[in-house]
């Protein structure tokens, strides 16, 4: 459970620090044996370019002295890994100006 916990923190503050006005709404529910949790804001979102390259160690979309949000790129790369070791998967949608959705698919008996 402290690993789904870590995951959503990530998740949120991530959708929190993007998202200056809007809003940030989580949506879980169940199926069958998995449970889903979505995380879904109204913030700058994310180019489709860089949508593949999101999950990567070290990858900031800003980067350089223009840089307006702080980060060192490891939250995603850990949450994608993190979600894997635990039978789940992730996925991203996005539309850049308009927000992002990350959704998270775990298997509940993985979650005691």
């Amino acid at each position: 459970m402290r690993r789904v916990e870590q995951i959503l923190l990530n998740l949120l503050s991530n959708a929190i620090k993007f998202t200056e006005q809007g809003r940030v709404n989580v949506i879980c529910s169940t199926e069958g044996k998995d449970v889903t949790i979505c995380v879904k804001d109204t913030g700058i979102g994310i180019r489709s370019e860089d949508l593949e390259k999101i999950f990567k160690p070290f990858y900031q979309i800003e980067s350089g002295l223009t840089r307006r949000f702080e980060g060192t790129g490891l939250g995603l790369s850990i949450c994608n890994k993190l979600i894997r070791l635990l039978g789940g998967d992730i996925q991203v949608q996005s539309e850049y100006g308009k927000g992002s959705m990350f959704t998270i698919t775990l298997p509940i008996e993985r979650l005691d």
